[in-house]
């Protein structure tokens, strides 16, 4: 098939069956995401796809696990699982994630950085990015003289909105270490989908600590940026996402998860 320079929304369902279903093979700029977001905003935090299989599309990636168990990364084909407490492991294949989002690390662009923050990157993103239209791949690898995380602690039904769980969550403070960034940025067409604009994650050198990024500041470093020019989206067959309500502007209650 000859490739184009567009933006392909391919929607799968992923059935619970013994049968497993054929996966076409996907372009190598191609971003692959479990469910929405606006799910996750309702409360929808039951897993229902095995993240062994997120390494069938990528070695590079963020996400969640199921009851909303702490802060995924993946990076170099290793899941890590950031806990409410701060712990960092690597979680059994088995475990099932309600909302991710992975790709192959692809590199279109590298820039060195110093003295940078996150304001920078936002307020400076039409410099370093070519448009604001497609998908990115964003990983900043460098020397942090700070970085301020979160990760929310695991829920039980009956589940409460992201919203409210995050209203209270374990943030974590991180002085002159060095680490990693890594996430992606999703066009503002995205609304409801994914996260627009820049969803980050944070992971130490050492893989010790890390979490949704909130605040950091780079004291020198690269940033590799990797155009995604594909998207294909993988949904649940059954349960709570089924019945949920996805016609509401849910965009002031993502800002405040966010923030």
């Amino acid at each position: 098939m000859k490739k184009i320079l567009s933006v392909i929304l391919v929607v799968t369902i992923f059935f619970s069956c013994k049968t497993e279903p054929v996966e076409e093979p996907l372009y190598d700029s191609t971003l692959v995401q479990v469910s929405v977001i606006d799910a996750l905003l309702q409360g929808f935090y039951d897993g229902f796809f095995p993240i062994y299989k997120l390494k069938r599309y990528g070695d590079f990636g963020i996400g969640t696990f199921h009851g909303l168990d702490g802060e995924m990364m993946m990076f170099n084909d290793t899941i890590f699982q950031v806990l409410s407490s701060g712990e960092v492991k690597i979680p059994n294949d088995t475990i099932k994630t309600p909302f991710a989002a992975v790709s192959p690390m692809v590199s279109s662009k590298t820039i060195s950085l110093s003295t940078f923050n996150f304001n920078q990157l936002k307020e400076e993103f039409d410099s370093l990015f070519p448009t604001r239209n497609i998908f990115y791949l964003v990983k900043i690898k460098g020397n942090f003289s700070h970085v301020r995380t979160r990760s929310v602690p695991a829920q039980q039904r009956p589940y409460l909105p992201l919203v409210e769980i995050t209203a209270n969550q374990p943030e974590f403070e991180f002085e002159n270490v060095k680490g990693d960034i890594i996430g992606f940025y999703c066009p503002p067409y995205a609304q409801g989908i994914n996260v627009t604009g820049l969803h980050l994650h944070f992971l130490t050198a050492d893989r010790t600590g890390g979490g949704h990024l909130l605040e950091f500041e780079l004291e020198n470093g690269q940033i590799e940026i990797g155009n995604l020019l594909h998207y294909h989206l993988i949904l649940p067959e059954q349960g709570d996402f089924l019945g949920g309500d996805f016609t509401l502007d849910r965009t002031d209650e993502l800002e405040d998860v966010e923030k």
